[in-house]
Order: C-alpha cells, then sequence, then structure tokens
C-alpha cells in the first residue's frame, strides 16, 4: 500500500530513478526496527550503482 502511494508520488519521473526510490524503500522496510542497521548504506549503493550501470549500457545502445 505504501509503495503503491510512493510509486504514484513520483509517476512523471524518469522509470530509472522511479525504481531506485521503490528498492531503496524495500532496504529501508527491512532495516527499519534495527536500532543500529549494518550494511544498509552498502545495500542503497548496490542499487544505485546496479541502476547506474543499466542506464548507461542502455544510453549506449541507443547511440549505437
Amino acid at each position: 500500500m505504501l509503495r503503491d502511494r510512493i510509486a504514484t508520488l513520483f509517476q512523471k519521473h524518469d522509470p530509472a530513478l522511479r525504481q531506485v526510490i521503490l528498492d531503496v524503500l524495500e532496504v529501508e522496510q527491512e532495516f527499519i526496527s534495527m536500532e543500529r542497521p549494518r550494511g544498509i548504506y552498502d545495500r542503497i549503493d548496490e542499487i544505485v550503482s546496479k541502476t547506474a550501470e543499466i542506464e548507461l549500457q542502455r544510453q549506449g545502445e541507443e547511440e549505437a
């Protein structure tokens, strides 16, 4: 439910950005009950890096 509401807020934005937001939301939900979550920054970094790589590949293919 929350995921759907957030997705509608960013509906007009780039699909890659929307996916990053929704993936980060999932990670935050996993760690929300922890007092001192470890590894959350690494997971978010992985999400952003993976999405950036995919977008760079997609742009490279479009230019070719």
